[in-house]
C-alpha cells in the first residue's frame, strides 16, 4: 500500500487524536483489512506514521501525570509508580 505524504500526514494527525486504525482507514478511503495489516509490519510508512501519532499523544498524557503526581496528586503518583514497575521488565 503507497500512500502519498499527506495521507501519512492524516495517519499520524488522526491516530495522535486517538482514532481507531480502522477509523483512519475509513476516513482515508483505504482497505481496512491492508491497513490494519500494514500497522503490525515493522518498518512500513502506515505503521510508522501511526505510531509517531500514537506516541505523541502518550508523551503529552505522560508529561500531564508527572507534572500532577509531582504536585501532590495522590492518584497520579500511584499511576507513576505503576508504570515505573512495568518499565523495570524492559531493563
Amino acid at each position: 500500500m503507497h500512500l502519498n505524504p499527506e495521507q501519512l500526514n492524516q495517519i499520524t494527525e488522526m491516530a495522535y487524536r486517538c482514532f481507531a486504525p480502522f477509523l483512519i482507514a475509513i476516513n482515508l478511503e483505504l482497505d481496512e483489512i491492508e491497513f490494519v495489516q500494514q500497522i503490525h509490519i515493522e518498518g512500513s510508512n502506515i505503521r510508522k506514521a501511526y505510531y509517531t501519532g500514537f506516541i505523541r499523544q502518550q508523551t503529552e498524557l505522560r508529561e500531564a501525570l508527572i507534572k500532577a503526581a509531582h504536585n501532590g496528586s495522590n492518584p497520579e503518583q500511584e499511576q507513576l509508580l505503576k508504570m515505573m514497575e512495568q518499565l523495570k521488565g524492559f531493563i
